[in-house]
C-alpha cells in the first residue's frame, strides 16, 4: 500500500472538522431556539385562553344572577310597588346595605322604600371609577299572605298553616317581613321566633331600623289603628327579600368582588361586610333604568340627585323610583393572570336590558 493511500485513509477517519462542529452546533441551537420559543407561545396562548375563559365564565354568571333577581322586582308588592317604612315624630333613617365602609340610608322624611333603590357612583372606585349599587324587593312566593291572628306593636301571631320551623316556609332571625291591612303597610325584621306559640318577634334596634314601635307612622302600630282597628284577621304577612348587589374592592385588595347580599346578613348589627361574592375582578358595575313618566318616557337614566330632584333627565318634574320599567345592566370583568405577569389582561363587558315585570303588571283588573 502506498503511503498516499494511507495518508487518505487517516484523513477520511478523522471525524467532524471543528468547523463542521460548530456550524452543526449553531444549526441544532438555532432549531431548539425555534422549538422552545413555539412551545412558550403554545403555553402562553392557553394560559391567555384559560384566563379569558375563567373571566368570562365569572362575569356569565354574575350577570345571569343579576338577571334572575332583576325578572323578580316588585313581584308580590303592593299596587304603588312600595312598602310603608317608619316616619314622623320619633322616627330614625332607615338603613340601606351597601359595600364596605358606606353606610346608606333612605333620604331623611321618605315614608315608604319602593321596589328599586338606586344608588348611581356610591359605590367603591375602582380604575378611577365610581361603580353603582343597587337594592330591589320582591315578595317571596313561598310565603305569601299569609293570615295573622294577633298582634302587638313589636309581634304577631301567624296562623296555622305554614311549617315555621322547617322547609321553603322556615322563618328565622334576620328574615324581612310586611305586614299589610288594606292599602297600609310596613316592612319589619324579624330578630326573634316562637315556634311555639307561631310569634314572630320584631324588636327595636333591629339592624336596619326597621322596627321602630315608637314612631308615628309606617310601624305595627299604625297597621293595627287601620280600618277595621284592632283586627289582627283583617292582616296578613308575606316574606320581603331584600337584595343588593355592589362591588367589594376592599377585602380582596386587587380583585375587586361582585356581591349579592340578601337582606343585611344578620339580625341586630349593620354589617356591611357581609354577603356573598359572586364574581370575581369585576372592574365595573353601572345601572340605568328606563322611565314610563307618561311625559317623555325618558331612558337610561342613571336617578343621580340631579334626575331625582327635578333638573335632570325627567325635568321639569322629578324622576321617580315607581316610574322605572326596565334595567339596564353593564359589568365589566378582568382576566387574571396570576402566573405570567407580562401577559395583558384581557377585559369584557357584558350588557343587557331587563324588564321589571312586576312593575309593569298587575295582578287583577278593578272597575274605577
Amino acid at each position: 500500500m502506498s503511503p498516499d493511500s494511507i495518508r487518505r485513509r487517516g484523513v477520511s477517519s478523522a471525524g467532524y472538522s471543528l468547523v463542521e462542529l460548530l456550524i452543526s452546533t449553531a444549526l441544532l441551537t438555532v432549531i431548539m431556539g425555534a422549538t422552545l420559543g413555539g412551545l412558550s407561545n403554545a403555553s402562553k396562548a392557553n394560559e391567555a385562553v384559560i384566563h379569558l375563559t375563567g373571566m368570562n365564565s365569572s362575569v356569565r354568571a354574575g350577570m345571569d344572577l343579576i338577571v334572575r333577581d332583576f325578572l323578580q322586582v316588585g313581584s308580590g308588592l303592593p299596587p304603588g310597588h312600595v312598602i310603608l317604612v317608619p316616619s314622623g315624630t320619633g322616627a330614625q333613617a332607615v338603613r340601606i346595605p351597601g359595600p364596605p365602609g358606606t353606610a346608606f340610608t333612605l333620604p331623611v322624611g321618605d315614608t315608604d322604600i319602593g321596589a328599586i333603590v338606586p344608588s348611581p357612583g356610591l359605590g367603591h372606585s375602582v380604575n378611577g371609577t365610581n361603580t353603582d349599587v343597587v337594592t330591589i324587593l320582591m315578595a317571596d312566593n313561598t310565603f305569601l299572605n299569609v293570615p295573622l291572628t294577633a298582634m302587638t306593636a313589636t309581634s304577631v301571631d301567624v296562623a296555622a298553616g305554614p311549617d315555621l320551623a322547617n322547609g321553603p316556609d322556615r322563618v328565622t332571625a334576620g328574615q324581612l317581613m310586611m305586614v299589610s291591612k288594606g292599602s297600609v303597610t310596613t316592612l319589619l325584621q324579624v330578630t326573634d321566633v316562637n315556634l311555639t306559640s307561631r310569634r314572630l318577634i320584631f324588636a327595636n334596634n333591629d339592624s336596619l331600623n326597621l322596627n321602630q314601635s315608637g314612631a308615628a307612622a309606617g310601624n305595627l302600630v299604625a297597621v293595627n289603628a287601620a280600618d277595621p282597628p284592632n283586627t289582627p284577621s283583617a292582616s296578613n304577612i308575606t316574606r320581603i327579600r331584600m337584595v343588593t348587589y355592589y362591588l367589594d374592592a376592599t377585602t380582596v385588595p386587587g380583585h375587586p368582588r361582585l356581591v349579592r347580599r340578601i337582606n343585611n346578613g344578620d339580625p341586630l348589627n349593620y354589617n356591611n361586610n357581609a354577603g356573598n361574592a359572586v364574581a370575581i375582578d369585576v372592574e365595573n358595575l353601572q345601572f340605568s333604568y328606563d322611565l314610563v313618566d307618561g311625559n317623555t318616557n325618558p331612558a337610561n337614566v342613571r336617578m343621580t340627585m340631579a334626575d331625582r330632584n327635578g333638573t335632570g333627565r325627567c325635568s321639569p318634574n322629578p324622576c321617580m323610583e315607581a316610574q322605572i320599567r326596565k334595567g339596564n345592566i353593564a359589568v365589566t370583568g378582568r382576566s387574571r393572570n396570576g402566573n405570567n405577569r407580562k401577559l395583558l389582561a384581557f377585559r369584557n363587558t357584558l350588557a343587557t336590558q331587563v324588564s321589571f315585570r312586576g312593575m309593569a303588571f298587575v295582578d287583577e283588573y278593578r272597575a274605577p
